[in-house]
């Protein structure tokens, strides 16, 4: 159990840890992006090699598609997301240690 000197300590934790979660889910989000982008380019070359072409004809395929470039543009997105929700998470760690180690 963790021990606060204050209440102002506390409520920096206690934000800090409600942004670090927030930054985990939008990496999830992003990784779950990135996933169903490897899965269409996987299952466009298994088409396409069924055909008789070539992977290379079935990426360009793949890349010019609407769901690759959602997936992709997701990724991005979720991935700016957590960087920005752990950047503040960071910055609430930091308030909540300054707090602690405040002689006041």
């Amino acid at each position: 159990m963790l021990k606060f000197k204050n209440a102002a300590e506390q409520a920096a934790y206690t934000l800090a840890e409600a942004l670090s979660e927030k930054g985990m889910s939008c990496m999830r989000q992003a990784e779950e992006a990135a996933d169903a982008f490897q899965a269409g380019k996987s299952q466009m070359r298994r088409q396409f090699k069924a055909r008789g072409l070539s992977q290379v004809d079935a990426d360009i395929r793949w890349s010019g598609m609407t769901a690759a470039k959602k997936a992709l543009s997701d990724n991005g997105w979720y991935m700016s997301q957590a960087a920005m929700y752990n950047q503040a998470a960071t910055a609430q760690y930091a308030k909540a240690l300054y707090l602690k180690n405040d002689d006041d």
